[in-house]
């Protein structure tokens, strides 16, 4: 028996994808798969030469450091700097995970008390929403429409619940025309 924390969660979005998926296949749909973003071409060969360099040297079998690698942490502040033109700093503004869910689905913990709002994007990552349940927060969801350009309308937050709130989730490129609206990363909000 699960706990109530478990049971209260909705069902994966993208578990429901892949079932759908495979029964399309069953049927003989040819599918073209634009589900979650896992690769569909085999990884370039030097990062694979790379990978197994790394593996091979002893200076990598130990768990890094709590904060990461000093290396990694600018590297990723260059590259956002020079991919978004924002400017992040390596010691207190980045972070090192192991993946970006596991990021977003543990900040609710860190911020959120049970009752407390989060307001949500929609369509968005769900994991937006179900780092919120799990934290034992409320999601509120912000529909992200085509008339106001796929940005949450923060005019329609009532107010109650933006006093309520404690956190935020946005989601860049916006669902789903993020090709079409490359001006909006630096639109004030």
């Amino acid at each position: 028996m699960y706990s109530d924390r478990i049971n209260s969660l909705p069902s994966y979005l993208f578990a429901a994808i892949d079932e759908g998926k495979k029964e399309a296949v069953r049927k003989g749909v040819d599918v073209i798969d634009i589900g979650v973003g896992d690769p569909d071409q085999p990884t370039p060969s030097h990062i694979v030469e790379s990978l197994c360099e790394a593996a091979r040297d002893a200076s990598t079998h130990t768990y890094p450091s709590y904060t990461g690698l000093i290396t990694f942490r600018e590297a990723a502040s260059t590259w956002y700097s020079e991919h978004f033109g924002v400017n992040v700093e390596p010691l207190t503004e980045v972070l090192t995970l192991i993946g970006s869910k596991e990021g977003i689905a543990h900040a609710p913990l860190a911020f959120l008390n049970a009752g407390d709002i989060a307001l949500v994007p929609d369509p968005a990552y769900p994991v937006y929403k179900v780092g919120t349940i799990f934290a034992g927060g409320t999601p509120y969801m912000m529909p992200l429409s085509k008339e106001n350009g796929f940005l949450p309308d923060l005019q329609a937050i009532p107010k109650n619940i933006a006093k309520k709130a404690r956190i935020m989730f946005l989601n860049y490129p916006n669902n789903p025309h993020q090709q079409q609206q490359t001006n909006h990363s630096t639109r004030k909000l």
